[in-house]
């Protein structure tokens, strides 16, 4: 690739991010979610209101310093082991092969990362669910209810602030269950592909696991606190595992890794393209 057309590459690939970020903080800023009524004896809007354990911000920090960590370790011991791409050269300053592949995953789970949001914060807007903590939090004033107690319009007596009484109506889905299962999968599928090593078989296995546990904790915690009901956990889970096999699959597109080894077997020089199933045969 020509220094002319890699610069084209990034400003193309900050335009696009860009783009989906400003939808995403569009909507956060300017929309409003949708005025969903309520029944007067439904249990599931009457748990008290918490505070939550686990804040976007902290959420958000700790997912993305999880994989840009885990990514410049990883390309930073290929290139030592001499598997990263070749030099690029920017501007007339060379880039090492290892800051390219970085650059170029960090931006693909980033851009995931930011199509994820918005597509869950859209659905927020959309559907208007009331969060479990509803009527703790609104102590609502019914103005207009239907014969089977269906309130269709009402105003919130309560004092949690117009934040506070926005944020009610944006439950379904769960934002921090799909985020940290985003990052979970994305980091559960880079170094499935990228970090092999042969020194232990289940080490990285291990790691895979501690991801996943604690994304799950974190859809969890949503519940215990009483800012979600299950139902928003679980799709908010479905959308970040399938968002992140998307991105993953189709914009990152691993060509080929490494063949698996036993313990015993000299390491093969041939790439082997995945996923190639094993197909268990046995003779009668």
């Amino acid at each position: 690739m020509t220094e002319h057309k890699l610069l084209i590459k990034i400003c193309l690939d900050v335009i696009a991010l860009l783009i989906v970020g400003f939808a995403w903080l569009a909507l956060l800023l300017w929309a409003k979610p949708y005025e969903r009524g309520y029944f007067q004896n439904d249990q599931s809007l009457s748990l008290p209101f918490k505070e939550e354990a686990i804040s976007e911000t902290l959420l958000a920090g700790l997912g993305f310093a999880l994989l840009v960590i885990t990514i410049l370790i990883v390309e930073i011991i290929r290139n030592i082991k001499g598997k990263s791409v070749t030099d690029k050269t920017l501007c007339g300053t060379e880039i090492p092969g290892w800051v390219w592949e970085s650059y170029v995953a960090i931006g693909i789970f980033t851009f995931g990362a930011a199509c994820q949001q918005l597509l869950v914060t859209m659905t927020k807007y959309v559907i208007g669910r009331l969060r479990p903590h509803f009527f703790d939090l609104c102590q609502p004033s019914i103005t207009i209810a239907t014969r089977q107690g269906y309130v269709t319009e009402f105003s919130c007596a309560g004092a949690g602030g117009a934040s506070k009484l926005k944020n009610m109506r944006l439950s379904f889905p769960s934002a921090h269950a799909s985020f940290s299962m985003y990052c979970a999968v994305f980091f559960i599928l880079y170094i499935q592909v990228n970090a092999r090593w042969r020194g232990s078989k289940l080490l990285r296995h291990v790691a895979q696991f501690v991801v996943l546990l604690a994304a799950w904790y974190v859809g969890l915690s949503r519940v215990v606190d009483n800012m979600h009901h299950s139902s928003d956990v679980a799709v908010g889970f479905a959308v970040g595992a399938v968002t992140a096999l998307i991105t993953f699959a189709y914009l990152y597109k691993p060509k080929s890794v490494e063949p698996r080894r036993s313990w015993l077997t000299e390491p093969s020089t041939q790439p082997e393209f995945l996923p190639r199933p094993v197909l268990m045969t046995r003779n009668h």
